[in-house]
């Protein structure tokens, strides 16, 4: 199961602000041959709220196009700002900063 995280330009950004990123079960795995955790429990303690830098496949999530802002804009329904996503991960940086 791929974990989702919803990254924002602020904590409080709306869902139609958010874009989300994808961590698959295959580059979990590869993360976890190198020492690090990609669990969901494991980013969502370390990534929640925090300033990240990640990097992976862009990939239009044709599933989504109707929830999304860019694509739907001002639906009642959207749930995220873009149909587009980086999924999947293949790095992910945190930032000290909040």
């Amino acid at each position: 199961m791929d974990t989702h995280i919803e990254v924002a330009q602020r904590r409080d950004a709306p869902p139609t602000e958010r874009v989300i990123v994808e961590v698959t079960p295959p580059m979990r795995e590869w993360a976890a041959g190198r020492g690090t955790d990609w669990s969901t429990a494991a980013l969502q303690a370390q990534l929640t709220g925090r300033r990240v830098r990640v990097e992976g496949w862009l990939l239009f999530d044709e599933e989504h196009d109707e929830e999304s802002e860019n694509t739907r804009p001002g639906h009642r329904d959207n749930w995220r700002a873009s149909a587009w996503e980086i999924h999947p991960v293949t790095a992910i940086a945190r930032s000290d900063r909040e």
